[in-house]
């Protein structure tokens, strides 16, 4: 919890003039600051557009121009706060991005302005002389995490009313997660796709619309050569919304506001961070994909902060699943000061088709021991998408922006079997035969290189069953499948002789019952195997006569769980999917 301590020396006194001295804010007239409020989210495709037009202007005028990135909304998935929704709810903004300057209105009854009225509207306040100055100092303990910070505002000149707000407000810079339209402002994308979040809203230390500057009695309006000093204690969260909160990343801005809305002016303040450790690390999250390839295997990533002055050279994490149990891996490599990095631990079983924990933590850093708190994660790994035949049939449908559509399909070695790409800014439509020479794992990958998805995929075994039924909105920039043919003899084919399979009851408990009506006589190994095409219940080879032949299968001993019972014959191979469920 945070703790502020209000230090209000002056703000009484300081009505007499010269009854009190500032010690940084400047007493000279001067034009009003922008402070640029910018409504955005993971999800808005344009919003980085916005906050490339925020920064370049943020450039152009040094010390004059702040901005203040806030998630709210319906786009913001993440990086949201107490303190968002409210500040967007009075600005009667229509869609985004939008953004407020200085709260003003500038035509109309409302604050928000389009992202193209920025520069403009900043302009206009630019221009405007101030009544009031502010500045901020402050100093950061690391190792206590307390934030002390000191601000000073001083009256040139008579105020509007006899009541202000100071607020102080915590922003947070490189943010490293997702984005939409990330591409719209190139500068801030990292080498890997994430996107840099910038001056970003983590708090605000004065509360949601500040707190109160108070004529004296009797006094109409705030009078020129008032000096306001207040201190404010903050005790630095660890983490804000589930994203880490670095020290070395915070910065300051404040400003005065007549009530909850008009910004007179504001300043920013970068903190000194003081009383580093010489050795530190934290993990912060853990993230788990399985692994592409028809297998049971999940690969783990471990996000690691080093808040510590020395370089980490060296760790020893503990990792593992629910099936693997706790195993230890070595790392070495460089994480300098103040540097959050994914380290990448090795392969896990996991049970595919259910949810499996799957766990990390730091044991040690350049050899020595620390306390590190356990991250967890689940992953919940697909089973792959069985199907019969010498071919797969994939069917395209991209959204109106087809150029930023692609895919492949690679077999269980990794050599592409086919890829395609597509151009320009319409709507295409794709259906692509690709042959197959031998069973086994397929792999089939999509892309999105805006990253919103959007293109539609059906996939066919050689049967015409379909394997794959891929929406739009199944995918933000990439989606991948495993697809494994179990025989090169389409189901047609193979069940020339089967007039009809059934199995029951299904799903099953203990003892499954399986009819097989034949055209004409043939033996047939009949076996049930697990999702990844593991034997799991063998009746070896069976005498199949015309007409009903019946089987009793006993599944007790097989966990809950989606299993095929394959019925192989000199015609080919049949299956049929079961579920055990008691």
């Amino acid at each position: 919890m945070k703790k502020i301590v209000l230090s209000f020396l002056g703000l009484f006194a300081a009505f007499a003039v010269g009854a009190q001295t500032p010690e940084f804010v400047s007493t000279q007239p001067a034009n009003k600051n922008v402070v640029i409020e910018e409504y955005t989210g993971i999800n808005c495709g344009y919003c980085p557009d916005g906050h490339k037009i925020v920064k370049k202007y943020e450039e152009d005028n040094p010390g004059r121009v702040f901005g203040i990135n806030v998630h709210a909304g319906g786009y913001a998935a993440m990086y949201t706060t107490q303190w968002g929704n409210a500040l967007m709810n009075q600005t009667g903004l229509q869609g985004f991005p939008s953004g407020t300057v200085n709260r003003h209105v500038f035509s109309g009854s409302v604050t928000a302005l389009g992202r193209g009225e920025f520069v403009s509207a900043g302009n206009q306040i630019l221009a405007q002389q101030s009544f009031v100055n502010v500045a901020a100092q402050a100093t950061i303990d690391a190792t206590a995490r307390t934030m002390t910070v000191n601000v000073e505002a001083y009256y040139t000149a008579d105020a509007e009313t006899a009541s202000n707000k100071l607020n102080v407000v915590l922003v947070q810079d490189s943010i490293i997660g997702p984005q939409s339209g990330a591409s719209g402002n190139p500068s801030q994308v990292t080498s890997d796709g994430q996107y840099i979040h910038m001056s970003m809203l983590r708090d605000m230390i004065t509360g949601q619309w500040g707190e109160d500057i108070t004529a004296p009695a009797g006094s109409s309006v705030i009078p020129a050569g008032t000096l306001i000093q207040r201190t404010y204690t903050y005790n630095i969260p660890g983490s804000i919304s589930n994203e880490l909160v670095k020290l070395g990343h915070l910065r300051l801005i404040v400003f005065i506001t007549r009530d909850q809305q008009e910004i007179y002016t504001g300043s920013e303040c970068i903190p000194t961070v003081t009383n580093l450790p010489e050795l530190a690390a934290m993990s912060t999250t853990m993230s788990a994909q399985g692994q592409n390839g028809c297998n049971d295997l999940a690969s783990l990533a471990l996000k690691v902060y080093n808040y510590g002055a020395n370089e980490i050279t060296n760790m020893q994490i503990a990792y593992g699943s629910a099936v693997s149990g706790e195993q230890t891996f070595d790392w070495t490599g460089s994480i300098t000061s103040d540097q959050e990095v994914f380290v990448e631990l090795p392969e896990v079983p996991v049970t595919v088709g259910q949810n499996t924990n799957v766990f990390a933590k730091i044991v040690s850093i350049n050899g020595t021991a620390i306390t590190d708190a356990q991250k967890t994660a689940t992953i919940k790994k697909d089973a792959p998408k069985e199907g019969n035949g010498d071919k797969l049939k994939i069917i395209i449908k991209t959204d109106q922006y087809a150029s930023e559509c692609s895919w492949k399909l690679s077999d269980g070695n990794g050599n592409v079997l086919e890829d395609k790409s597509y151009s320009g800014n319409s709507i295409k439509r794709d259906t692509v035969i690709v042959p197959l020479t031998e069973t086994g794992c397929y792999v089939f990958e999509i892309f999105d290189s805006y990253g919103d998805g959007g293109t539609t995929y059906k996939i066919y075994d050689g049967s015409e069953t379909r394997l794959v039924n891929g929406t739009g909105s199944s995918y933000d920039d990439y989606k991948a499948i495993d697809i494994k043919i179990l025989s090169l003899v389409g189901l047609e084919e193979a069940e020339g002789a089967i007039l009809q399979t059934l199995a029951y009851p299904n799903p099953v408990n203990d003892m499954l019952n399986l009819e097989i009506s034949m055209l004409e006589s043939t033996h047939a190994n009949i076996s049930v195997v697990d999702m990844l095409g593991r034997e799991v219940i063998s009746l070896g080879e069976v005498a199949l006569a015309t007409g009903n032949n019946k089987f009793e299968i006993n599944t007790s001993n097989l966990s809950n769980g989606a299993y095929f019972v394959k019925i192989i014959s000199n015609s080919g191979i049949t299956s049929k999917k079961i579920s055990v469920n008691r």
